[in-house]
Parts: C-alpha cells; structure tokens; sequence
C-alpha cells in the first residue's frame, strides 16, 4: 500500500470515528429517555405478577405510597436486600403504602426458583417486566435499584444499588408522610 493510500486510509478511520463519537454523544444528550429523578411524576405502569394478578401503578396510588423495587435474580445485592424489603412488607403496621418488586427480563419459573433457594419465603408481589418496558421508561441502570412513588404520583426518594434495613425505613417514611 503507497503511502497516499495509507494516509487517506487514516483521515477516513479518524472522521469516521469522531462522527461515531458525536452521534453517541448527541443521542445520550438530546434523548428524552432522560433518567427519572425525585420530583418527577411517575410513569404509569400495567404488569403481571408471578400470580397472575395485574399491577397498575396508578390504581395502586390512589390510596397508598409505592415503592418500587426493580431486581433481576442473578443479582447478588437484589438476593441480599430481598428477606429485609419483605420483612418490613410484612411488619407494617399501616396499610399506607406497599412494595413492589419489579423483575426485569425473567419469566415466573426463573423468578420461582430464585425465591426458593432464599431462606425464607417471600410474600412480596412480583411484577414482571418481561420486555423491560417499565425497566426502560424510568431508566433504571444498576439493579436493584429502587423508587418511592407517594399518592400523588411523585417520585419522592431514588437509590440505585441494595438498600440497607435504615434505607428501608427511610422508603417507607418517604410515601407514607
């Protein structure tokens, strides 16, 4: 290859990734799958739990707080924050608010068998987001990661990666205030 060839190579490889570059940049920047945050309104949701039961998020809101908890179960932090979500689910003395777990990507049996090899059983309701379209409408990155929707359908608190027992309690005081 002569050295004319080699250099209108290189120019080529160069402009084509500085396009790339700035197509990238201009989609992330300019889209407006921006990450939800505390102070937005929730994005309703219709999903179907491991039981066949329908999960509307709006429905839900009318009369309680929400907090969603969105796992996958190759997840190891989502594996040790699941026993402590549902022992404050089932502890609660109100009926003010309730945790929704929101499986991205699994089906029922995959969900089944993760719950069984916990060692206790779990009693929260397991929404499932089959084709990641709630997982994507609030942006949700890392799992768990985990949203407080209060009853007026406003974000109210946002934490990605596992929550702590203090976390927890910090959730359920947020939509229930």
């Amino acid at each position: 290859m002569n050295k004319k060839t080699r250099n209108i190579l290189r120019i080529t490889i160069i402009v084509g990734i500085v396009i790339l570059t700035a197509a990238t940049l201009w989609f992330n920047f300019s889209s407006k799958n921006q990450s939800t945050k505390v102070g937005d309104t929730a994005i309703d949701f219709k999903l179907k739990t491991t039981d066949g039961e329908d999960v509307h998020l709006y429905d839900i809101t009318k009369d309680k707080g929400v907090i969603l908890n969105f796992w996958g179960t190759w997840c190891k932090p989502c594996r040790e924050e699941m026993p402590d979500l549902n022992e404050a689910y089932v502890t609660a003395d109100n009926d003010d608010f309730v945790i929704i777990t929101v499986n991205v990507s699994e089906n029922s049996q995959q969900i089944n068998q993760f719950l069984s090899g916990l060692p206790e059983e779990i009693s929260l309701p397991m929404a499932m987001d089959k084709d990641r379209s709630v997982t994507q409408e609030y942006n949700v990155g890392p799992l768990p990661t985990t949203i407080a929707v209060d009853k007026n359908n406003k974000i109210v608190k946002k934490q990605e990666y596992q929550l702590t027992k203090e976390d927890i309690q910090d959730f359920i005081n947020e939509v229930t205030d």
